[in-house]
This record gives structure tokens, C-alpha cells and sequence, in this order.
């Protein structure tokens, strides 16, 4: 399994339920207001590739694998949670 980054910026004040449904389908946890942690047996590419079919050409998109654990002050609740769950 490896740990992604998604991070995004929906221009133009965007719906974000069809991207924060896609997120909220695979293992995730949302840890920031437009940040996710995402577990997968996939690329980088894939996942990208997969995210991106729910924003515009105009939105930004961003997938970043993780070989270590993170670190954090704080984030939203169940990050901790679901870190000791994947790491």
C-alpha cells in the first residue's frame, strides 16, 4: 500500500461534492479543508489520473506519495487515528 498527499484548488467557487465524494469512496481522511491522506495500491499517476476526471482544466490537482510517516501540529479529527491505522 502507499500513502498519497491530495491536495486541490477548485477555481471559479466550484462544487466540491463530486471530488469530496470520489475522496470520501476510496480509504481516506481528510486532514486539512482541501487536503487528504488516500491509501492505494496505485501510482501517483493513477491516482491523479483518477482525481482528475472530477475537477475542471482550470482546477488544480496535486498527488504527492509519501515514503515516511508525516508530522503535523494538528489537522482534523481521525488523521491521527487512521496514520497509526496505515503506518
Amino acid at each position: 500500500m502507499a500513502i498519497f498527499s491530495v491536495t486541490y484548488d477548485l477555481i471559479k467557487n466550484k462544487d466540491y461534492a463530486a471530488l469530496i465524494g470520489a475522496l470520501e469512496d476510496l480509504d481516506t481522511v481528510k486532514v486539512q479543508l482541501s487536503q487528504w491522506l488516500l491509501s492505494a495500491d496505485n501510482t501517483t499517476m493513477e491516482v491523479k489520473d483518477h482525481l482528475a476526471q472530477y475537477v475542471d482544466d482550470d482546477d488544480k490537482l496535486m498527488v504527492i506519495e509519501f515514503s515516511k510517516r508525516p508530522q503535523f501540529t494538528k489537522a482534523i479529527k481521525g488523521t491521527k487515528d487512521w496514520l497509526n491505522k496505515h503506518f
